[in-house]
């Protein structure tokens, strides 16, 4: 509007029954001492002038500044509106001033309410309310007339117009009209915060329950577009910082996330409560570790963010009513007008609010103050070192990102009596993890060696390569490492194991497994038994869910551009897991295996269905070499052109003409691992088929495989492990694990393992057959005693 003129900002807009005019005066600076009762006392003063000439206007006081504002109806009434607010800003005030009583009655409702003293007042600061600051009294008029000189001047005021074009005209000509505005005073930026780096502890009894704790965190931004920006995404009460403040062991609540724009900059404030029966045992460790969360939320996410460049314009254009826009328009018009430190480094202050319990001795700010104090440095710097092992790879071009989080301890502290539990858990965070991933796919990962949620989806257009990343990893870390599964998921999850763990399939190798590792089915099983499964509780898998989150974690990734995209991936899920001080994260001490029990055991299966038949040899467990030599040693057996097909017939891929169905493998390692074979045929025929394959183990025992059949199975495990690279879910799952090459046995390791473990004696056999349907008796009818017998011979 030219030189000495406030600045106009305009939101053009149709629809609304009314337009709206609003005025923003920066009071910054201006009598410092009396804190928020210099905007509050200008407001009552200009809003009681407008209301004497007819103008209904509203006008508000904060910290560092005060707006007012007003419908109109017409350029008109735009005009005349304009005018009278300009009047009632620029007229002096005199001893026998009108509005002073209605000044006085706002000073005194706002000595009434809560102070900004002490601790306190950087909050106030940061939020730019309206609160007392201890020297309320009301001013006179000679010292009201001070702040209005002061504050009422070029550079100091913004106009706001919501509505139409011509209202928006009829305002700037007004401007043009009324000649220049005179001077404040010059502002300043806003003196430093006086809080200490560490946290400041605080007495907020009665403001919180007895024994319950406030934690105020502030950070000061020389954008204020970028605060606003991140206090909308650490705000969402469904968004990842209320996340992972709820699964802290003393789940923190967020009361509010508020950002606000300042003529020097901007200031978030998070707030946050903890109460009393979460800190009921180890009150400071948790209120520190909660503390330290929201802080490193809060600077990732004023980090990361990337606000819009004219933010303030598009956030008063969102506004419903013509007043709010009219009024974020004039007051965005003064935020950031160069005052602070050009870099985007952000200033954070931190405040810790205790509430002393009933029966306390003495306040509980002052008996816990250094001890908070020693607590917060400790999870300060927990909160720096990463506590999620990491394993990446770059495969640059592919199509997607692939990250798998996953416990290292799998099913190893699971017995009969919870086998499938940790399943359980890891199937219900991937349905979480589901309902959130978008196009993105979500799997669980279940293995005796690990148990977590696995991710992969492509990028969004515009997304970058980061951004991606992180969307993936949270997804994958919020619902395992995070929040955990909600009890829904739970018990559809546990449901849906139990189905399977049931049925003809399950109950076969519910009893192999049971057989094998007696004691730790899911060694063998991870997926679970009927027996476990059907007694988890929901609490049981909530613990058990604690559990996983509070042991070791590893995630490993498979990015598609560079390395950066890979550690944001990285960083992004160790934000998900909480951490103590001094913790230590390590699976737990692994039962002794049990020794297999040989012998013959049957399951029934349902009348018409094959007949099955499991062979298992135990071996022993973390045995390379042991394990090296089965795993050839099933190939050599496997294919159309094995060993079985010599032995049992040439049907790989089903029963034709009553030939069995058979295949050899390894299951259950590293903990109870077993060399297998696997028969189906009917009834009639599996047992030959059992019989020519312990006649075939034993002939091997004896004789040893052959030279070709060492070659044999070399080239069935170098097509196998062709087929699996070629996935990208196998080489991240190869990645997860990380594990050397297995051994290639020579043919004399295959011909001494034969021997060794090849015995007939230790040979479990799982027989799964329908029940067996006995032929039906000729009846034959009863004599008739009256009837008179016949001498033999007779016709």
């Amino acid at each position: 509007m030219g030189e000495a003129r406030p600045s106009l900002s305009v939101v053009a807009r149709d629809g609304d029954a009314r337009g709206a005019i609003a005025i923003a005066v920066v009071t910054q600076g201006v009598a410092p001492d009396r804190g928020g009762l210099v905007g509050v006392a200008l407001a009552a003063l200009v809003q009681q002038r407008l209301a004497a000439s007819g103008i209904d206007a509203t006008a508000v006081g904060g910290w560092d500044g005060w707006r007012v504002r007003a419908l109109v109806a017409s350029p008109a009434e735009a005009t005349a509106t304009f005018a009278a607010m300009r009047s009632a800003i620029l007229t002096p005030v005199s001893d026998a001033e009108p509005a002073l009583g209605a000044v006085a009655q706002r000073s005194t409702a706002l000595a009434a309410g809560p102070r900004a003293t002490g601790a306190l007042l950087e909050v106030v600061r940061c939020t730019g309310e309206a609160r007392a600051s201890g020297a309320d009294g009301p001013p006179s008029a000679t010292e009201l007339e001070a702040w209005r000189a002061a504050s009422s001047g070029f550079g100091r005021v913004a106009v706001g117009v919501a509505g139409a074009e011509s209202l928006a005209d009829a305002v700037a000509q007004s401007l043009r009209r009324g000649g220049p505005w005179p001077r404040g005073q010059p502002l300043q930026p806003s003196p430093a915060s006086a809080a200490e780096p560490r946290a400041f502890v605080y007495d907020a009894s009665g403001d919180i329950d007895p024994g319950a704790a406030r934690i105020v965190l502030m950070a000061r931004t020389p954008s204020a577009e970028r605060a606003a920006a991140a206090a909308s995404l650490l705000g969402d009460p469904r968004g990842p910082f209320s996340s992972r403040l709820a699964a802290l062991d003393a789940p923190a609540r967020l009361r509010s996330v508020t950002a606000t724009a300042h003529v020097d900059g901007g200031c978030l404030a998070a707030t946050l409560d903890l109460d009393a029966r979460g800190l009921s045992v180890d009150a400071a460790g948790r209120i520190a570790t909660a503390a330290s969360l929201a802080r490193q939320e809060v600077v990732v996410e004023l980090a990361d963010v990337a606000p819009e460049p004219d933010l303030g314009r598009s956030l008063s254009m969102r506004a419903a009513d013509p007043r709010d826009a009219a009024e974020r328009a004039a007051w965005w018009a003064l935020a950031g007008q160069g005052l602070g430190p050009s870099d985007e480094a952000s200033e954070i202050a931190l405040l810790v609010g205790l509430a002393t319990a009933k029966d306390a001795a003495q306040p509980a700010a002052f008996a816990r103050n250094d001890e908070i104090r020693s607590e917060m440095d400790r999870a300060t710097l927990a909160w720096h070192v990463p506590v999620v092992e990491a394993r990446t790879r770059i495969e640059r071009g592919q199509g997607e990102v692939w990250v798998l989080l996953a416990s290292p301890c799998g099913t190893s502290t699971e017995s009969s009596v919870d086998a499938g539990l940790d399943a359980a858990v890891a199937l219900a965070a991937t349905f979480q993890s589901a309902e959130m991933a978008g196009d993105a796919q979500a799997e669980p990962y279940v293995s005796p060696e690990g148990v977590g949620v696995l991710v992969h989806g492509a990028i969004h257009p515009g997304e970058a390569a980061a951004a991606q990343a992180r969307r993936l990893a949270d997804l994958a870390a919020r619902p395992f490492a995070g929040e955990g599964p909600s009890p829904a998921q739970f018990t559809r999850a546990r449901t849906l194991l139990l189905m399977r763990a049931s049925d003809v399939e399950g109950r076969a190798m519910d009893a192999l497994a049971s057989a094998l590792s007696p004691g730790h089915p899911s060694w063998v099983l991870p997926v679970g038994t009927a027996m476990g499964l059907a007694s988890a509780s929901d609490d049981a898998l909530k613990m058990r869910a604690g559990a996983l989150r509070s042991g070791p974690l590893r995630v490993a990734v498979l990015a598609n551009v560079d390395a950066v995209q890979a550690d944001a991936a990285i960083r992004a899920v160790d934000r998900w897991v909480a951490r103590r001080p001094g913790e230590s994260r390590t699976c737990p001490a692994v039962a002794l295996p049990s020794t297999p029990r040989p012998g013959t055991y049957a399951v029934d299966r349902p009348p018409g269905a094959l007949s099955e038949a499991i062979l298992a040899l135990g071996l022993p467990p973390h045995n390379q070499d042991a394990l090296a030599s089965a795993t050839w040693l099933a190939a050599a057996l496997d294919g159309r052109d094995g060993l079985l097909a010599r032995s049992l017939g040439s049907s790989a891929d089903g029963g034709r003409g009553g030939e069995p169905i058979w295949s050899a493998g390894v299951i259950g390692a590293p903990l109870a691992p077993a060399f297998t074979i696997r028969l189906r045929a009917p009834d009639g025929a599996i047992d030959a088929a059992v019989g020519q394959a312990r006649a075939l183990l034993e002939r091997l025992r004896l004789e040893g495989p052959k030279a070709d059949d060492w070659s044999r199975a070399s080239s069935a495990i170098s097509r196998a492990r062709l087929a699996a690279m070629l996935q990208p879910r196998e080489r991240l799952v190869d990645l997860w694990l990380s594990q050397p090459e297995p051994p290639s046995p020579s043919l004399d390791a295959m011909r001494a393992f034969a021997a060794s473990y090849l015995h007939d004696d230790a040979l479990l056999v799982m027989a799964a057959r329908p029940p067996r349907v006995e032929a039906p008796t000729r009846a034959v009818p009863a004599r008739d005693p009256r009837a008179k017998s016949r001498p033999q011979g007779s016709p």
